[in-house]
């Protein structure tokens, strides 16, 4: 029998660690500001994208994959040059949702299943917006 190709760097690659930056010293409340980041890129002295930890890999549906695309591709058309400072990427947006749902009050008591957890999400955000 012989050896199945090995594509890629297998499972290993999904927990790749980067080599971190070093911390400075800031908000300890878990939210991170904008000032805050734009401050971690110019002290760390390399590109943004550098300035992250981790490495994640994550199964995505073909919907949620051609939103994301789209998405990207109208924020990046629609906007002048003037505001063209960083590339948006997916992993952009997928960040910034990330930092919204942080700061949604979120009740994670007895999740039975995603359908449950996305309907827990939307109650948390409108209940900010009404608030």
């Amino acid at each position: 029998m012989a050896k199945r190709a090995v594509l890629g760097r297998g499972i290993d690659s999904i927990f790749d660690i980067t080599t971190p930056v070093p911390k400075h010293g800031g908000n300890t409340s878990g939210t991170i500001k904008k000032a805050e980041i734009k401050e971690f890129v110019r002290v760390a002295n390399q590109p943004k994208f550098k300035t992250f930890d981790i490495k994640l890999s994550i199964l995505l549906r073909q919907d949620q994959l051609d939103w994301l695309s789209s998405l990207e591709r109208k924020i990046m058309k629609n906007r002048s040059s003037k505001n063209k400072k960083e590339r948006i990427t997916k992993n952009s947006i997928i960040r910034a949702c990330l930092d919204l749902i942080n700061e949604l009050d979120i009740d994670v008591r007895e999740v039975s299943d995603e359908a449950e957890l996305l309907s827990r999400l939307q109650d948390a955000s409108f209940q900010q917006k009404t608030a």
